[in-house]
């Protein structure tokens, strides 16, 4: 007989019949449609948007003139307004929903996609992709909250692992569909082909989606606690130690993956000296290695909070052996000198990451009772703000040094600095009941 068991001082894991935990409605009104139909779609567009600068890079590059140093801020300069914007992000998604959120987000940055191509210098492509940025401030936080809302306990690793593997997916299909492309017409084509493609996926979601199932998930989450042992306002997310750990895991996490983001095609193409076509298939490898081990990571998950009825136990560990790995396998892959087994490497390490993905993006539900929406902006504040400045960074240090290993020794500080930080946090305890100092 199955049953639905309380974690102590939080939510219960779910193991109960799917009648008490899915919305009677019919069509979309189903938590994996939405998953599946709605929200996972508007990621892997979100994805092949990003992918299209990082794998045009090379080209524009060429065809303005761009020093290394411009090119790499032209890429990561979108992550500088997603990340200022994610924690009022996070907030306007708690206030005014998923639904509406996401749909002015994905509109927006959809449009900043189709006006790149009309870019001309160093100034306007930083002005459209700040823009970019700035749109797309609110997807993942409205992601993440419509899982939460949408996913009892029990299910919400399974279901971010569907969400990440969407995300995922685009970096797997952008390396080589951009690639060739690009190769075959314009660098700008791609753009126009992905934007028009956010365009009408942003209307379809407006019109199908609900920010709430019509019949809720209180069936299987345990009262408030009580007012007395509540408090509220920022106040207490501020001196929350959980609250800062959880986020600058993700800083430290999203620190070894930029390396990925941004700057692998220019590492293949510069260090390993590959062609521009052979570069985009090769960069395709480490996420499709992620794409495939986070739905792993999230069957795990999910297996050991079943078995060990211990919400800590399968979140914690898995986000600090993933964070250690993926930080220490990209410095490892950059000593090897074969071209294919530095690849395997580099997969290896991107791979491991989504065990950290899990464990941080579930752990982001289980801390909160309410406010997902503010603890998912800020978590991907602090992820994407080392997005936006590591890539440079590791730039600087490489043409100071003139060397690729030297400046790949960060992701491998960010690595150990991480697993630290997910050690500080306990999803069985809410924030809002930490004492605090």
């Amino acid at each position: 007989m199955t049953e639905a068991f309380e974690n102590p001082g939080h939510g219960f894991c779910d193991t109960a019949p799917a009648a008490t935990v899915r919305p009677s409605g019919q069509g979309l009104q189903r938590p994996w449609l939405v998953l599946l139909g709605l929200v996972g779609p508007i990621n892997l567009l979100m994805t092949l948007d990003r992918a299209a600068m990082t794998l045009s890079g090379p080209r524009i590059q060429q065809q303005f003139g761009f020093s290394l140093t411009e090119i790499s801020a032209i890429i990561a300069c979108v992550l500088w307004t997603y990340a200022l914007l994610q924690v009022p992000a996070g907030a306007l998604v708690s206030r005014f929903g998923a639904r509406r959120m996401l749909f002015f987000g994905c509109l927006a940055w959809s449009m900043a996609t189709i006006a790149t191509p009309f870019a001309w210098s160093f100034g306007t492509f930083l002005i459209i992709r700040l823009a970019m940025g700035a749109g797309q401030s609110p997807d993942w936080s409205s992601s993440i909250v419509t899982i939460d809302n949408w996913f009892a306990p029990g299910r919400r690793a399974r279901a971010n692992s569907v969400l990440l593997g969407c995300l995922y997916l685009g970096s797997v299909v952008g390396g080589p569909l951009t690639t060739q492309i690009t190769a075959h017409w314009s660098w700008k084509v791609s753009f126009f082909l992905y934007g028009t493609l956010g365009v009408v996926w942003s209307g379809l979601w407006y019109l199908l989606a609900r920010d709430r199932p019509a019949q809720g998930l209180d069936a299987v989450r345990p009262p408030a606690p009580p007012a007395g042992r509540m408090r509220d306002g920022a106040g207490i997310m501020l001196r929350s130690v959980q609250f800062w750990a959880v986020g600058l895991h993700y800083m430290c996490l999203l620190t070894a993956q930029s390396f990925f983001q941004v700057l692998l095609p220019f590492y293949l193409m510069n260090a390993r000296h590959l062609s521009y076509t052979s570069m985009g298939w090769l960069s395709a490898l480490p996420w499709l290695v992620l794409y495939v081990a986070v739905f792993l990571s999230g069957g795990i998950a999910d297996f050991i909070l079943r078995r060990s009825r211990s919400v800590w136990l399968a979140r914690t560990p898995m986000g600090i052996v993933g964070t250690l790995l993926c930080g220490g396998l990209i410095y490892v892959g950059s000593q090897l000198q074969g071209t294919m087994a530095m690849i395997l490497v580099f997969s290896l390490a991107l791979g491991f990451s989504s065990l950290s993905q899990i464990s941080i993006w579930t752990s982001v539900q289980d801390l909160t009772r309410g406010r997902t929406g503010l603890v998912a902006g800020w978590t991907t504040f602090w992820g994407n703000a080392a997005s936006g400045i590591a890539p440079i960074v590791m730039v600087g240090i490489q043409h100071i040094t003139g060397s690729w290993t030297t400046a790949l020794c960060l992701p491998l500080i960010a690595g150990i600095l991480g697993a630290v930080c997910c050690a500080l946090t306990h999803p069985e305890r809410p924030i809002e009941m930490d004492k605090g100092p």
